[in-house]
């Protein structure tokens, strides 16, 4: 069994597919997380490979009860509000205040069951099998990701009207592949991604206090992009703690390879661009500036190298799509 598997990526989709067999599920606004088992030793990674299992007991606790003596788990780790939808925020602040307890595992695919590489499998058995595996084991701390019956358009209209991410759509007879692919796709009910933060801005003659931060992406020649800058939001420790660990990255030359423009009233303040934030905005203008951006929190599971643009792709044509079959 391989030591860590590279998770499988969603393409952004601009509206569902027209060709092809697929099965729809709920988004999980939350962590990637990949579970190993590996006879009776549970370890919980991240997506870049960090092992994150001292910050998840509870998780491990649960998984260590699953009948198996090797497996490989494919999951979000997700915090959910009181009525019953993610909260990103909420995850964050279980993770900073180290009170992980209320973090639930929800699993969607199984790659590896004991002797036995599943990743050559279509994706319906997979599931098929994995809904099996975790079926004594499902509860407040692990979950499972039920795929939904449902038209994809009203799915993901109902979905949004929730206050929910979006839809991911998968292909019922994908192989699980590693790295970004077409047979998963992402359908998200507004504008928002990752960016690498290049440094931040306050007020001019100001003793401390952050007033935005500035935001870049990735180019296929490496160079990072300025695309704009957004306010955080953070409680007051919080916001201590985001300003002490932006100090620690003080850097003096720009990261950018264009750096903004000089503004009157505020100075700006370079970082080596290692830290992530995600942001929901209205659209790109044309310059590939971000237009009404929001921040929304950090990402301490995404490394900054891997942030580039995400643009959707349109669908392939001209087949009819067909829905995922209510019993798998």
């Amino acid at each position: 069994m391989p030591e860590f598997i590279e998770p499988s990526l969603a393409v952004l989709a601009a509206e569902p597919p027209t060709s092809g067999e697929w099965g729809y599920e709920i988004k999980f606004d939350g962590y990637r997380m990949l579970a190993r088992i590996d006879a009776g030793d549970v370890r919980i990674f991240t997506r870049n490979g960090h092992d994150w299992t001292a910050r998840l007991p509870h998780l491990r606790s649960v998984l260590e009860r699953l009948p198996v003596d090797r497996a490989w788990l494919d999951a979000e780790a997700v915090w959910f509000d009181t009525e019953g939808r993610p909260n990103f925020n909420g995850l964050q602040n279980a993770f900073d205040r180290r009170r992980t307890a209320g973090i639930s595992l929800v699993v969607f695919d199984l790659m590896w069951l004991n002797n036995n590489d599943l990743r050559p499998w279509r994706w319906r058995e997979r599931r098929a099998t994995l809904t099996k595996l975790v079926a004594d084991i499902l509860g407040n701390e692990v979950r499972f990701s039920e795929a939904v019956d449902a038209d994809p358009d009203a799915m993901l209209a109902s979905a949004c009207a929730l206050g929910l991410e979006g839809i991911m759509g998968k292909r019922v007879d994908a192989p699980y592949r590693s790295g970004r692919t077409d047979r998963w796709i992402k359908l998200k009910c507004s504008k928002r991604q990752e960016f690498v933060i290049g440094g931040f801005s306050r007020r001019k003659g100001a003793a401390g206090g952050v007033r935005a931060v500035l935001l870049g992406v990735y180019e296929e020649g490496g160079q990072l992009r300025y695309v704009g800058h957004v306010a955080p939001r953070f409680a007051p420790r919080q916001a201590r703690e985001f300003e002490d660990r932006l100090a620690s990255l003080g850097r003096k030359r720009s990261p950018f390879v264009r750096a903004p423009e000089p503004e009157a009233d505020r100075e700006f303040h370079w970082l080596k661009p290692e830290l992530v934030a995600e942001v929901a905005f209205l659209e790109w203008t044309p310059t590939g500036q971000l237009r009404h951006p929001s921040f929304r929190g950090r990402r301490a599971d995404k490394p900054a190298r891997s942030v580039t643009r995400e643009d959707p792709r349109a669908p392939k044509r001209p087949h009819s799509s067909k829905r995922l079959p209510s019993k798998q």
